[in-house]
């Protein structure tokens, strides 16, 4: 059903029916890209000898790819450029939830290709047991409320005797505000303007394009209002947005309210979160500290729907705040039943003697 005499002529034909969704065709070519050189050069196979056992060994290949397949971020022209970005010397590969994201879309891929005839078998297709994607609440990562309150805390505290630390303090504090009061996705923040904060029908909204290109309204609570008047402030701005204002929701600290990458977000947002870890355990809560120092924007949006529902918003209202699709993905956020059933195995005593209280 497709014209394709080679596989990377038949990747592109599936590539060409993201072109109306650029983040996803970014995203998917990126994939797709990794696993075609894997396979061809680790393996020596084309699309059509890929097996199960090779999925598997990608899988680990993704966790920890060879050192020479990691370098710095660069475009995808650069010389330099390499399939997977090296953080830091010691640190390089993807975390669970993006080797995760990968199986998916490379699942994505063969699925098209075999109904298109061009492949006779998907080996992504296979699972053992149940999914990933059916895993409870408990192995997501959360930031407790107190690390939240701490982490709040130590951004008002940020040095601002210079300029230059004064621009990273309050945009700090702006990011961290944007992320958990809206519980955004990584990649919605660095295309929205300032205009996608707008009054409607006298209450504020923030407009998201999410996953497909989807729009949705986030209500903007009071605490994430008066954070954006700050930093709209401290940008020499009018307190509030206007309807059609083009200013990115965040800035680089750099040039003229030049917007910033969603790399740059999730390298600075890591930044933010291993400082306050650093200070945290300075400070003896060693606790807060390990809770910290792994965060990332994801772990923002899990700690809002949680503690949404903690305050006790109604599910259906959190369900709708993360726009998704399936009010059981929300549902995972409970955890009442989980508190009452550790209250009352906690009181349990050995035989013949009485339960305290």
């Amino acid at each position: 059903m497709i014209d394709a005499d080679s596989d990377v002529e038949a990747v592109r034909t599936w590539l060409k029916e993201y072109r109306n969704r650029p983040r996803t065709l970014d995203s998917y070519r990126k994939e797709a890209e990794r696993f075609l050189l894997w396979a061809s050069i680790k393996r020596g196979k084309n699309l059509s000898d890929v097996n199960r056992d090779d999925v598997l060994e990608y899988r680990e290949f993704l966790r920890n790819p060879d050192v020479s397949w990691c370098g710095p971020t660069r475009p995808r022209s650069h010389p330099d450029w390499k399939p997977f970005a090296k953080w830091s010397p010691h640190k390089h590969g993807l975390s669970e939830s993006s080797c995760l994201q990968a199986q998916v879309i490379l699942a994505n891929l063969f699925r098209y290709l075999v109904e298109a005839g061009y492949l006779r078998h998907n080996p992504f297709a296979l699972k053992r047991g149940r999914s990933p994607d059916a895993r409870a609440i408990h192995d997501e990562r959360l930031l407790e409320k107190e690390t939240i309150d701490f982490l709040f805390n130590w951004l008002e505290t940020l040095p601002a005797e210079t300029e230059r630390e004064k621009r990273h303090a309050e945009r700090a504090l702006w990011i961290i505000s944007l992320y958990y009061y809206t519980a955004a996705r990584l990649r919605e923040i660095p295309a929205a303007r300032m205009a996608d904060i707008r009054l409607i029908r006298g209450n504020w909204w923030f407009r998201v394009t999410g996953k497909g290109d989807k729009e949705g309204l986030v209500p903007v609570p009071a605490a994430l209002l008066a954070a954006l008047q700050r930093y709209r402030n401290f940008l020499g701005l009018t307190p509030l947005p206007s309807p059609a204002e083009a200013t990115p929701l965040v800035c680089s600290v750099y040039g003229e309210m030049a917007a910033i990458s969603a790399d740059s977000l999730y390298k600075i947002i890591k930044a933010i979160m291993k400082s306050a870890a650093d200070d945290a355990r300075a400070c003896g809560h060693s606790q807060i500290a390990g809770n910290l120092e792994h965060a990332t924007t994801h772990w923002l949006r899990h700690s809002s729907a949680s503690h949404q529902l903690e305050a006790g918003l109604p599910l259906l209202t959190v369900s709708q705040n993360l726009r998704h699709s399936q009010i059981e993905t929300t549902r995972r956020y409970l955890h009442t039943e989980d508190d009452d059933r550790h209250q009352a195995t906690v009181n349990w005593s050995k035989p013949g003697k009485r339960s305290p209280g």
